[in-house]
């Protein structure tokens, strides 16, 4: 059984045959008018009669049916028809759009910008000698965690605003290339109960494990903000040492034993 999308190429088919046929019809008469003109003897000699005007009539017709199976060829077929059922004909395609730009993830914040007060950072310290004795070079403050050793330093204040607190040692703070503010942080260093320092550089002392041996070892006892005297130190069989630091209103309470800085 032929099919509906069949159709045009019977059409051409039937067209060759239609215009072989003319071809040949007009072939056979051709040879015949030359024959009998080559034994005429000056008389009128008529050949082909109905095939000879039949030829070019195959010929239309063979033309006209073989252009129209090519068109129902080159066409799309608008439908189609499956049991009965009429099938739409697929919609055209439509341009997509240009893409007019990128998207891009938003860069992820420097860690520093979500530090709060009380969070600690691990700010590496490098000494140096100055005209007045050795100094300190800080470096890089990074987040870290208040309970390892590494965290010798604090944040106890944040903003735009200028350090105002009485702690405050160390200050850091960074701008982006349009000079918007990034973060500032105003550092302190970390004392803290029960755990021990090495004050060979009371200056700059840095927290230790407090299994370590040595000299100026010291474990504090008490962190007392806000005052300058030590009178308020825990004491143990011992006794209590302190120190204080006027301009910070600080005082740190250590064991009996210890001396620290000495």
């Amino acid at each position: 059984m032929v099919g509906a999308h069949d159709m045009h190429w019977v059409a051409v088919g039937v067209a060759v045959l239609l215009l072989v046929t003319a071809a040949l019809i007009g072939a056979v008469a051709v040879a015949k008018q030359k024959r009998a003109q080559r034994y005429s003897t000056g008389a009128v000699v008529r050949t082909g009669g109905f095939p000879r005007r039949a030829a070019p009539v195959l010929a239309v017709l063979g033309w006209v049916v073989l252009l129209a199976g090519l068109a129902a060829a080159v066409n799309p077929v608008a439908g189609d028809t499956v049991a009965g059922t009429a099938i739409p004909a697929a919609p055209g395609l439509v341009q997509a759009g240009v893409p007019t730009s990128t998207s891009t993830k938003p860069a992820a914040p420097d860690p520093l910008s979500l530090l709060k007060v009380g969070d600690c950072v691990e700010v590496p310290m490098e000494q140096a000698t100055g005209p007045s004795g050795p100094t300190w070079k800080a470096g890089s403050p990074e987040p870290s965690d208040c309970a390892t050793v590494d965290a010798n330093y604090r944040v106890v204040q944040t903003g735009p605003e200028a350090c105002t607190d009485n702690l405050y040692k160390l200050e850091s703070s960074r701008h982006d290339r349009a000079g918007k503010l990034i973060y500032h942080l105003c550092m302190a260093f970390d004392w803290r109960v029960g755990v021990c320092y090495d004050t060979e550089h009371m200056d700059e002392p840095s927290k230790v494990d407090c299994g370590t041996r040595g000299s100026h070892i010291v474990q504090a006892t008490a962190v007392l903000e806000n005052t300058t005297d030590g009178n308020s130190c825990p004491r143990d069989g011992q006794g209590a040492v302190w120190v204080v630091w006027d301009k910070r209103h600080l005082t740190v309470c250590f064991r009996g034993g210890d001396d620290p800085g000495r």
